[in-house]
């Protein structure tokens, strides 16, 4: 999921002027439904006893409408409401909603992609929904990005920000386009982690569990597609750790999971708490296991 601070006043058609967003993956029956698309990705052929069983899903799966890549902003309250978090650590989330950030929430898509399309989401659309001056923040800081391993995620990051007053509100629309620069901004970043870790390799490689860095790495740049062992794969602490450190980004993530023990606070991450204030900021929400 991705968070952003929002206007009062932001639209359903995301064309407020002004604003700033919080972005969370969303793992709701739609994304179970394209969770288990995934999934099915990596299973074996069905035997003939199986082969029925499969025929349904098969069938069920072909009429399945996939959620918008990233959803319109709904109230960081609502979903407060609707979770299993205790009473304090609800109104801790709803807290967020107000002031000074008055984060709201986007849901993403769990495509595999959701870390980074949350990422590249929370950049533009936090600059594109505070309107002409925190566009212009956002473009001076990535002009001062080019010529950098960054080079590519900035052009993305440029085209869904658009140059003019009215691009700001197609850039919601720009992060929904299929196969478009939505994607392109994805690829982009994934591949941007990537570089960063193998430039790093002594503070990176153990970030793999069964220690084959290269594999890792090249699993992770890459789109993922539909042969059946090749589905996305999903960033993590290491790649966010990368994007920071890569794109001058600070992240916050709210950890909604409660599995750091018993807490009475509502646990948030700081990544890049070293970066000027003036740098952009993601707000990720974190209800397991997606971003």
């Amino acid at each position: 999921m991705l968070c952003t601070a929002m206007p009062l006043d932001v639209s359903p058609q995301y064309c407020a002027p002004t604003g700033s967003l919080c972005l969370q993956d969303a793992f709701d029956e739609d994304d179970e439904a394209l969770q288990a698309v995934l999934y099915a990705s990596l299973s074996s052929a069905p035997t003939e006893t199986e082969a029925p069983a499969a025929a349904a899903q098969a069938e069920a799966l072909s009429a399945f409408v996939p959620p918008p890549l990233v959803g319109k902003p709904c109230s960081l309250a609502s979903y407060a409401s609707e979770t299993t978090l205790s009473d304090e650590l609800r109104r801790a989330l709803q807290e967020l909603s107000e002031g000074p950030k008055h984060l709201m929430m986007c849901h993403v898509r769990g495509d595999g992609h959701c870390l980074f399309r949350s990422i590249a989401a929370s950049i533009v659309l936090t600059a594109a929904w505070g309107g002409l001056q925190h566009a212009q923040m956002l473009r001076d800081h990535l002009d001062s990005l080019h010529g950098t391993s960054a080079d590519e995620v900035v052009g993305a990051l440029e085209v869904l920000l658009g140059r003019s007053a009215a691009d700001l509100g197609l850039v919601a629309a720009r992060l929904n386009e299929e196969n478009g620069v939505s994607d392109r901004a994805v690829h982009a970043l994934r591949k941007c982690a990537v570089s960063y870790m193998r430039k790093h390799l002594e503070r990176f490689r153990l970030c793999c569990d069964d220690g084959d860095f290269e594999s890792y790495c090249a699993r992770m740049e890459s789109m993922g597609g539909s042969t059946p062992t090749h589905s996305p794969a999903y960033g993590s602490h290491s790649e966010i750790v990368a994007l920071t450190e890569c794109l001058r980004v600070r992240v916050e993530i709210v950890d909604c999971t409660q599995t750091i023990g018993t807490v009475s606070t509502l646990p948030v991450f700081r990544v890049g708490e070293h970066l000027p204030v003036s740098c952009p900021t993601v707000y990720l929400l974190h209800p397991g296991p997606h971003y």
